[in-house]
């Protein structure tokens, strides 16, 4: 009886083993769309499993708004392609393109980003 429940946990976890190793999908977000925005850096974090920020920019109307990237690369891909969180604190000016998320437009994917002293990232 314990061989077959042992082998039995051992069949279970082979076939889920897979979905433990997934990443979840980017088909939330309309990546055909790519908009820039030139603003200052609100608020970062800067961890992983992915970056997410919000940038301080002033619009066609000449408001200013706050832009949510809710999502952006992992933060320890971003430091392998020379981008620092220091280059991106609170009150830096960065270029940045996002892709809007398909539900609600006004947040956003980080698809790229260019700090002050001209490092990029893109994915």
């Amino acid at each position: 009886m314990n061989k077959l429940l042992g082998i039995s946990v051992l069949v279970i976890s082979c076939l889920f083993a897979t979905q433990l190793t997934a990443h979840h999908s980017f088909a939330i977000y309309d990546f055909e769309i790519q908009v820039p925005f030139d603003g200052v850096v609100e608020t970062l974090k800067f961890r992983n499993p992915h970056i997410s920020m919000t940038l301080k920019v002033i619009n066609e109307n000449g408001e200013e708004v706050i832009v949510d990237f809710i999502e952006g690369a992992p933060a320890n891909m971003m430091v392998r392609n020379g981008i620092k969180p220091d280059q991106m604190k609170p009150g830096s000016k960065v270029h940045a393109v996002g892709s809007p998320l398909i539900e609600n437009p006004s947040k956003f994917f980080l698809r790229s980003i260019r700090t002050e002293d001209g490092s990029e990232y893109s994915n």
